[in-house]
């Protein structure tokens, strides 16, 4: 116990002897480069779509991005087009600042770019007249079958001469305009509604109700007086657009965001139109012609119509007609027979376009006919039926 002290004595001599720390300054290090985006899709990135991306890179001199469609670019934020399904490896390349060794330059996602009709049935929908009463039939467009699927025989339907597809709700609207009705049915036909009736108060704009689309929440239609629109359920309908008198049919042109329509020529004065959605930028590109149905193909900037004859017009006889968008280059590419057809489409999967041919208005002595968009390739595609509206969609049956 007598030697605590010694060693007490002896910690406290090193503490003295060690001389103190020297304290050195390292500097701020040097700023490391990061690659790093983020992205955002229109469509809900379904095909086709545009992809914006946001460079948020820190200290990069420059930028090469490779989004793994072909496509490469030098810019800080770029937009690019997908109009194919599928994945993409879209990689971001930065240009550092400096050579340190805690750079990060690459940045790499996989892009999912959807299959807008995934799970969906291309189909064929299109309306007939009969002697007694009219109906709704479908053919699933396929490679291998051409099956006609009938709607149940359900409601009157004396003159069915418009249809339009909701793709998004999986319904299928369809326009009397000799009873002043429009109903709406699921995708196989069953559940039948009558949402608009011009008989009932406060619906008297369903007045002879022929040219169909859904935009959106809203369906559209033609009558005199204008363009009219509704609530899909058939609510609240309402004047859209009086500028145009009988809308024949219509066309929404979503990429350009025009309506394309035909008009009435029987008792008004006929015309092919185009407009932005919202009404403004009317322009009649080609007038006075007595158009019945009408179809658009964007791609290859066409629209086909079915034109009555209307002496003195750019339609001066029965057939079907194709031009530009804006109406010029018009050419004569196919028949329709004795009577006007009210139904005209085209699939852009095949690259066809589907017409009817009418002998008489109700007699089952009509078809539909398909060929290529140029009118060449011409074939019977359905027989022994009086055609009238039709339209081609993607949908869930």
């Amino acid at each position: 116990m007598k030697t605590k002290p010694i060693y007490l004595l002896l910690i406290l001599a090193v503490i003295v002897i060690i001389p103190g720390c020297t304290k050195y300054e390292l500097g701020n290090p040097s700023a490391s480069t990061v690659a790093e985006f983020s992205y955002s899709a229109t469509n809900s990135a379904k095909a086709p779509c545009e992809v914006a991306f946001t460079n948020e890179s820190l200290n990069a001199a420059g930028y090469y991005w490779d989004f793994g469609n072909g496509q490469t670019s030098t810019e800080a934020n770029p937009v690019i087009q997908y109009d194919t399904p599928g994945l993409y490896t879209v990689t971001l390349t930065c240009t550092p600042v400096n050579d340190v060794y805690y750079n990060s330059l690459v940045k790499t996602i996989v892009l999912n770019i959807k299959d807008p009709n995934a799970g969906r049935t291309q189909v064929l929908y299109f309306t007939t007249r009969g002697s007694q009463n009219g109906g709704v039939h479908y053919v699933i467009l396929s490679d291998s079958t051409r099956t006609v699927q009938d709607f149940p025989d359900l409601v009157p339907l004396p003159r069915p001469y418009g249809i339009c597809v909701d793709t998004t709700n999986m319904k299928v609207y369809v326009a009397d305009y000799s009873i002043n009705t429009i109903y709406r049915f699921n995708a196989d036909g069953t559940e039948p509604l009558k949402i608009l009736d011009g008989a009932v108060a406060g619906q008297e704009m369903c007045d002879s109700p022929q040219g169909l689309m859904v935009v959106g929440d809203k369906l559209y239609w033609g009558s005199p007086g204008g363009i009219f629109r509704c609530n899909l359920d058939g609510s609240n309908p309402e004047n859209y657009n009086p500028a145009i008198e009988y809308p024949l049919d219509m066309h929404w042109d979503s990429f350009n965001n025009k309506i394309r329509l035909v008009n009435d020529h029987d008792s008004y004065s006929g015309g092919y139109f185009e407009m932005n959605f919202d009404g403004t930028g009317l322009s009649e590109s080609i007038p006075d012609i007595d158009g019945t149905a009408i179809d658009v193909n964007v791609d290859a900037g066409k629209v086909y119509i079915a034109g009555y004859a209307a002496e003195g017009t750019a339609m001066p006889e029965n057939g079907i007609y194709m031009s530009n968008l804006d109406g010029t280059q018009l050419s004569k590419i196919g028949e329709y027979g004795s009577k006007a057809t009210w139904g005209i489409a085209i699939d852009n999967k095949r690259n066809k376009l589907f017409w009817g041919v009418k002998n008489s208005n109700s007699n089952p002595d009509g078809k539909i006919v398909r060929s290529n968009l140029d009118g060449s390739g011409l074939e019977d595609f359905v027989t022994n039926v009086s055609p009238h509206a039709m339209q081609i969609a993607w949908i869930k049956l």
